[in-house]
């Protein structure tokens, strides 16, 4: 044994390029990266962080192995009172915000209710403030519709302001192992973080996420491996997202899940070796991005004789270019190889338009390759 939680959390205090010799390292408790240019490498597959954490989890303190700083979400969240549109350059919010600086980040949120979480995300950066009024330094490319209940914890629109921002981190070349605890617990999360690369990192993982993200900003994932058993590779509430050239898998779920709001992004020559009921899906106001050039095997179903399965499901998403992917197949005579819509089980509906979602190629066992109630 290389080492122990303590010594791993103590070199990547010091911040820094940590590199860790090949062993394994045992981690009870989940290894928190502050410092912002911080890079953690292993010296390939043979460097190896096994987390077997002290139950009971409590979160973001042994509840995932490796995590950037969660305590944005330990701020309050603050109230704007009206739409953001597209362009503009200030928003207005309920109470005074003369606290705010130049240069501050922001995570400006939609929520709605139904959906348990964000719909619609992105940052923006402070230029000035006054009174209730907040100028921006980049006009908004994302608009917020406001058009849900305000609650504080659950639903409309408001904004969080970083405590102190994590930039510049990567995580490289080495292996993760997170044995079945019974509870669900991330091999590497990206929470709230700017500018993060995840290279060369191998996840497994059977009971919980083996790559996520949330809230974060500008994520490159690529040539690494998530495999899980119960749980997806997620990215949710994420933008200016990339995932190239990784294996995303699973052998009781989607293989891959982009959700709550994500949006901006790339996921290119991507590899689904295994998947249950759908194999990649997009969920939740997903938008303004390319999915090309993936590889997605055969989709299995969960068990059920009534089941099909899905490649591709896409529900609330808007400007999206799904094309050039193979999809090889999947279980149950009405099986579908993309399936896209809108998503109305959530307080305010989202609509599915200005997609495009041809061509693909599709191997025999599709029931249609695609569902013929397509609305994109």
């Amino acid at each position: 044994m290389r080492g122990k939680t303590v010594d791993v959390q103590k070199a990547v205090d010091a911040g820094g390029t940590v590199t860790f010799p090949a062993g394994t390292y045992l981690l009870t408790q989940t290894v928190l990266v502050r410092k912002s240019n911080t890079v953690i490498q292993g010296v390939g597959p043979e460097t190896v962080f096994i987390f077997e954490p002290a139950l009971p989890q409590v979160h973001c303190a042994n509840d995932r192995a490796f995590t950037t700083p969660c305590d944005v979400l330990l701020t309050p969240r603050r109230q704007i009172t009206g739409p953001i549109a597209i362009g503009v350059t200030s928003f207005a919010a309920f109470e005074d915000v003369s606290d705010l600086r130049s240069g501050d980040w922001l995570i400006i949120q939609e929520k709605d209710q139904k959906a348990g979480d964000v719909v619609v995300v992105d940052w923006a950066q402070v230029a000035s403030a006054s009174g209730n009024i907040v100028e921006v330094q980049t006009p908004f490319r994302t608009a917020f519709p406001n058009a849900r209940a305000w609650d504080p914890v659950n639903s409309g629109l408001g904004f969080y302001k970083f405590p102190q921002l994590t930039e510049n981190v990567q995580f490289r070349n080495f292996t993760i192992i997170v044995p079945d605890s019974g509870q669900g617990a991330p091999g590497i999360s990206v929470f709230a973080a700017q500018h993060t690369l995840i290279e060369n990192v191998t996840v497994q993982d059977p009971d919980g996420q083996p790559l996520y993200s949330y809230l974060a900003k500008d994520l490159t994932i690529q040539n690494s491996h998530g495999f899980g058993d119960h749980v997806l590779n997620e990215f949710a509430a994420t933008v200016d997202l990339r995932l190239d050239q990784n294996t995303f898998s699973c052998t009781g779920t989607a293989g891959l899940g982009l959700d709550f709001g994500t949006g901006f992004f790339q996921v290119t020559r991507n590899m689904i070796p295994s998947s249950v009921n759908t194999g990649v899906y997009f969920l939740n106001d997903i938008h303004d991005g390319t999915v090309t050039e993936n590889s997605i095997s055969s989709v299995g179903i969960s068990g059920q004789e009534t089941s099909n399965a899905v490649g591709i499901l896409a529900r609330g998403t808007s400007g999206l270019t799904i094309v050039n992917n193979y999809l090889a197949g999947g279980v149950g005579a009405a099986s579908v190889g993309i399936s896209i819509g809108p998503e109305y089980s959530l307080d305010v509906p989202i609509p599915s338009f200005g997609n495009t979602i041809s061509p693909n190629r599709f191997g025999p066992s599709w029931g249609v390759d695609y569902d013929p109630t397509n609305a994109p």
